[in-house]
Parts: C-alpha cells; sequence; structure tokens
C-alpha cells in the first residue's frame, strides 16, 4: 500500500507540474500570442510572462508584428493600347490589428496580393506602354496609396510597395525594337540635315564677309587714290600758280614796256606760223582789232631793231 501511495503522489505532482508549467506562457518581443476563452477572442498576449488558466483559456498562435517583406509572382497586365506586359511587384507589411488579422480574414497577405493585382491593372489599364516604361514612380506612389487604404480591412498596413521589372511581350518587344531602330535613323537623318545647314549658313557667313572684306578694301583703294589724285591736282596747281607768279614777277622785274612785249608776243606767233602745225592760236589780245594794225605797221616799218630802239626810247623818257 505505501508503494500505491507513493506512486499515485508522484503522478499528482507530475500532473501538477505540466499543469504549472502550460499555464506558463512567455511571448517574445516583436510578436503576440492571441488567448481564446471557449473559442472566443479574449486579448492579444504582449511580449513577456503570462499564466494562463488551462481548460478555459488557451494560447491560439502566435503574430509576428515585425515589418515582414512579400514577393509577388509575375503577372500579366494589359496597357491602355492592348499591349501585354509582366510586372513583378514587391511590398513590406506589418500586422496593425490582431483581432482583424487572425479572426476577420481567412489569409490577409492573400487578400493583400489580389487587391493589389487589381488595383496595379486598373492604373497601368489607363496608361500607354511608354508611359508604364517610363513612369514606375508615379505607378508606386498610386498603387501605395489605394492599397494601403485597402489593407487596413485586413489587419495589416502596407509599408512600401515596389514595382520591379516591367516586361513586354515579344511582340511588343520586337515592336519596340522596330520603333526604337526607325528613331534612332531619323535622329541621325535630322543629325545630319542639321549639320549640313550649319555648314550651308557657315559658308554664306564666310562669302558674305569674304565679299564685305573685298568691297571694303575696294572703297579704301578708291579712297585712297582719289586722295592721291586730289593731292596731285592741288600740287600741279598750287606748282602753276607758282610758275604764273614767278613768270610774272619776272615779267615785272625786267622792265619791259607795252611795246616790247607786244613785239616778243608777236615774234612768237609768227614762230607758230611758220611751224609745221596747221593750226595757230593767237593770244586773246591779238584779237583785238586796235591791236592788230599797230603790230602789223611796227613789224613791216620797223622791224626788230626798230622796235629795240623804241623800247629804248620809251625807257629813256
Amino acid at each position: 500500500m505505501d508503494m500505491l501511495a507513493t506512486v499515485i503522489t508522484v503522478l499528482v505532482l507530475i500532473v501538477l507540474i505540466v499543469a504549472l508549467l502550460s499555464m506558463v506562457v512567455i511571448v517574445h518581443s516583436g510578436e503576440v500570442k492571441v488567448m481564446e476563452r471557449f473559442g472566443n477572442y479574449v486579448k492579444s498576449l504582449q511580449p513577456g510572462l503570462h499564466i494562463v488558466f488551462p481548460v478555459v483559456y488557451r494560447v491560439r498562435q502566435t503574430v509576428s508584428l515585425r515589418q515582414t517583406p512579400l514577393q509577388m509572382k509575375p503577372f500579366e497586365v494589359i496597357t491602355k493600347e492592348n499591349a501585354m506586359i509582366k510586372a513583378e511587384v514587391s511590398l513590406k507589411y506589418h500586422v496593425s490589428d490582431v483581432e482583424a488579422y487572425v479572426y476577420k480574414n481567412e489569409n490577409s497577405e492573400e487578400s493583400v496580393i489580389l487587391d493589389c493585382q487589381s488595383i496595379l491593372r486598373g492604373i497601368i489599364g489607363g496608361m500607354d506602354l511608354n508611359d508604364v516604361l517610363n513612369g514606375t514612380n508615379t505607378i508606386n506612389n498610386n498603387l501605395f496609396k489605394e492599397v494601403r487604404d485597402i489593407s487596413e480591412n485586413y489587419g495589416v498596413v502596407v509599408d512600401r510597395i515596389n514595382i520591379g521589372e516591367i516586361t513586354p511581350s515579344t511582340e511588343v518587344q520586337e515592336s519596340m525594337n522596330k520603333l526604337i531602330t526607325a528613331s534612332r535613323n531619323k535622329e541621325a537623318m535630322i543629325t545630319e540635315a542639321e549639320g549640313q545647314k550649319q555648314q550651308t549658313i557657315a559658308v554664306a557667313q564666310g562669302r558674305a564677309q569674304q565679299i564685305e572684306i573685298d568691297a571694303k578694301a575696294q572703297a579704301q583703294q578708291v579712297k585712297i587714290a582719289a586722295e592721291a589724285e586730289a593731292n596731285r591736282i592741288t600740287t600741279v596747281a598750287t606748282a602753276q600758280a607758282k610758275q604764273i607768279g614767278l613768270v610774272n614777277q619776272s615779267i615785272n622785274d625786267s622792265e619791259l614796256n607795252d611795246r616790247l612785249i607786244q613785239y616778243l608776243g608777236i615774234q612768237a606767233v609768227k614762230n607758230l606760223a611758220d611751224g609745221q602745225n596747221n593750226t595757230v592760236v593767237l593770244p586773246s589780245n591779238l584779237t583785238d582789232l586796235a591791236n592788230i594794225p599797230v603790230t602789223k605797221t611796227l613789224w613791216d616799218n620797223t622791224g626788230h631793231s626798230d622796235v629795240s630802239q623804241a623800247n629804248s626810247n620809251e625807257q629813256k623818257k
């Protein structure tokens, strides 16, 4: 009997120890444990040591509150012009409402993925392919705002969304390559035409500048020639004026009387008349009708010696 009592005591102690240990619940940092009472949600056990009475209460599951990454599989999306592309989306989320996460949704992560795909199809469906390929930042912002509002119903908060690689279909890729090639050829032709245009403008400007330089040089040359000719004319006129002045001065200094001067003029006309020229230009004073008879009389009656004598007598008077 003593042996049986001892065994029973030991068994009771073991059951008590197991029961006590099952009542102790330890929650680690960054997570909570969901506690139920007869299948109903009671509360979330925060990090630390807790005592849960068995049979009445039980811990259903542990929920992580840490930020969790979620990578979606590539899925097909159609753009505004019916171009088929594949998009890769990744997001990061954390649980914000444990009761909604565990009890109000069967699979909150899957719900977030489905809503994210649906919203992204709606956004890209209203955009052209070029806008989609070049506007991932805009798509990210719009997608993040809409998914964040919806995800609160699933007890989670989306912290970040990233659109990864967007891959067009094979047909779209071939069309894009052809378009890129045509665009590059067009740019090359435009660049070549612009170069030829600039070259033509440069040549025309060079010719215009050369014509302007030649015109200025010719104008300068004409100006210099004109100034030289004017200087020559001025010099000749000045020399002639000086010569005439010297002649007049010589005549004035020679003390010749009028009759002797007339005689010298007649002698000069006579020499011209004896020459081989057919035309003789008479001085203007010899054309005077009053001077011609006197000149003839002096020439016929007196001769050279009489004129000299007349000049001497005139000087003596």
